[in-house]
């Protein structure tokens, strides 16, 4: 299994509250300034706003962070290990712990489905980067799709857009659990673990109906089955009648 199969946001908080982590300082600045913007906007945005508003913000910082991971030949799970030293302080508080509770089911439910797509990765960081490296998407890549005739197709954007406001709600979950920012109780209550359930929902959802993951039959999970659910409606919805594989997205994707 691939050490990238949790969220790349999840270092963000790590490499804000330690400044030694990130040696590069333009990276460090782009950690600490996607931080700023994330605590100034949620003074008076809702979550789904925020999200809305960094979108290409998490995913140009995705590449950045796992070209510098890759690069210094540096393993994600010390530092989730890490992070989880600075969080495990806080999960004996309520509403912490309920925070908690929830990052962990959704990290599960995250694994399961992002698995199958990294089990046909490269096994290292390095080959992982130089196959980004040669193809590598940007954001508008994904704005041009919206507009594809294929409903299929057109979804990819929305796949995207659902995996970045995970993140972010991760990014933002991390920073909470680690005193870097404040969150009223009711907020995370009711909004960000709300969030949270939500995103990973609308993730899996879009992960079927784009072909990138096909649950296993066995798998009876409440969560899973809301994932199905809400991926038949949206097929209805888009009118989707066939499935490109997961192959042919990818390669329309690079080229």
């Amino acid at each position: 299994m691939l050490a990238i199969n949790e969220p790349i946001g999840r270092f963000v908080a790590l490499a804000n509250i330690d400044k030694n982590i990130v040696t590069q300082k333009s990276i460090a600045q782009d950690v600490a300034n996607l931080v700023d913007l994330i605590t100034i906007r949620s003074k008076d945005r809702s979550i789904e706003q925020i999200a809305d508003g960094l979108l290409e913000n998490i995913f140009d910082l995705r590449f950045v962070l796992l070209e510098w991971l890759a690069d210094n030949n540096k393993d994600v799970k010390f530092y989730l290990k890490n992070i989880n030293k600075h969080i495990s302080v806080n999960l004996q508080l309520a509403p912490f712990s309920d925070l908690a509770e929830t990052i962990s089911n959704v990290l599960i439910n995250y694994e399961k489905i992002v698995s199958p797509i990294f089990e046909a990765l490269p096994n290292s960081f390095k080959n992982i980067v130089e196959d980004v490296q040669k193809n590598k998407p940007i954001y508008d890549t994904f704005k041009m799709l919206s507009l594809h005739p294929s409903p299929q197709i057109r979804l990819l954007k929305d796949w995207i857009d659902s995996s970045l406001k995970l993140e972010l709600g991760l990014i933002l979950s991390d920073l909470i659990l680690t005193n870097q920012i404040e969150f009223s109780n009711n907020r995370i209550k009711f909004e960000l673990i709300d969030f949270l359930n939500n995103t990973v929902i609308k993730f899996g959802a879009f992960s079927i109906v784009t072909g990138f993951w096909v649950p296993d039959s066995d798998n009876i999970s409440s969560s899973t089955n809301d994932m199905k659910i809400l991926a038949a409606t949206i097929e209805l919805d888009n009118k989707v009648f066939y499935k490109t594989s997961k192959e042919g997205l990818f390669n329309l994707v690079n080229n």
